[in-house]
């Protein structure tokens, strides 16, 4: 039997009962937006005393023996509506990470050179009351000082550490459970799933491919960091190979990408910079649009995708909406690995 259900949660994600009178409502989980996705909630009044400001919502799908949670929302102001029927509500969801990204930091934050990383991490998501942490320890430690100014929000803070560690930015899963883990390479992640067409398919024939091919550049210029005393160094780098489909005199003109503030010390770094970030820009970003049933995805997991037309293609997962209703499908959203 396919159906959804709701939990009511206290600040602390503490169960409180189930959650009456779900009538509607969609979610929708983005990989690459900093606060992972969002959603809205349709609700009949049913006397439960919700406190808008401090309970949460759980939702979790259910696929006959299988149960898999989707989210954990804030809930957002309400729309409150009267009719002959009685009361209603239409209430805003909000992904968990507003958490981190509403809190700052009152004074100048700086963390030293040498210190570790991901304790750090750790101490600045305790800081803002969640204590529901998933963590893959790591020794490693800063490089070199790092200063945030007063009022920067400790979700930026806690994603720049990440970056410096080579892991994921900072995520929150269905259950609610804030995430930190290193990065893995699209190319060394598990196959969680494999989509292909045939009478036991369940994803829709119908599909998208879409690749930015026109926005792919070929030439990029680095930007270092001046000062008052010298300009910064500029490294420029250009495609002028005649056989590259996106060279300048395969295109007939110029595609320029442009990044500032580089940290380089001396004209040969600025210009590798410069022509490995056009390398990497070159690659164009190869998305497919797919309807398939409800799955317990995640996020960034790798999908293995085999159409109609026999071709084997690997994907991550970016983007899945779907309706509060029993029988909803998931509009997706991949990118080809």
């Amino acid at each position: 039997m396919l159906r959804w259900s709701f939990e009511r949660l206290d600040s602390l994600d503490r169960p409180l009962g189930s959650l009456d009178g779900v009538t509607g409502g969609q979610a929708e989980i983005v990989a690459q937006s900093t606060l992972g996705g969002s959603g809205t909630l349709e609700l009949d009044e049913r006397g439960q005393g919700i406190d808008w400001m401090s309970n949460r919502v759980r939702a979790t799908f259910h696929d006959g023996d299988l149960s898999w949670n989707v989210g954990t929302y804030l809930l957002a102001s309400p729309t409150e509506k009267h009719s002959a029927f009685g009361v209603s509500y239409s209430v805003g969801l909000l992904s968990k990470m507003v958490i981190p990204s509403e809190d700052t930091v009152d004074d100048r934050y700086s963390v030293a050179s040498g210190a570790a990383i991901i304790p750090t991490v750790v101490d600045l998501i305790h800081s803002t009351g969640e204590t529901r942490i998933s963590v893959t320890s790591s020794d490693i430690v800063l490089g070199s000082s790092l200063t945030w100014e007063a009022g920067t929000s400790k979700l930026r803070i806690i994603n720049d550490l990440l970056q410096a560690a080579g892991y994921w930015s900072l995520w929150c899963d269905g259950g609610g459970q804030f995430r930190v883990e290193p990065y893995v390479d699209p190319t060394k992640r598990p196959i969680v799933y494999r989509f292909e067409h045939g009478e036991t398919s369940v994803h829709m024939a119908d599909w998208e491919h879409q690749q930015d091919l026109s926005s792919v550049p070929n030439r990029f210029v680095a930007v270092g960091q001046g000062d008052e005393d010298s300009p910064p160094l500029v490294g420029i780098a250009l495609n002028e190979d005649p056989s590259s489909p996106f060279s300048i005199p395969s295109r007939g003109r110029s595609v320029t990408a442009t990044e500032e503030g580089v940290e380089a010390e001396t004209q040969e770094i600025i210009d590798a910079y410069a022509a490995r970030r056009l390398r990497d820009a070159m690659s164009p970003v190869s998305k497919v649009s797919v309807t398939h049933k409800m799955l317990p995805l995640e996020p960034n997991q790798l999908v293995e995708f085999i159409p109609e037309d026999g071709r084997r293609r690997l994907a991550t997962v970016q983007r899945m909406s779907m309706d509060f209703t029993p029988f909803t499908d998931v509009q997706a959203e991949w990118r080809e690995a």
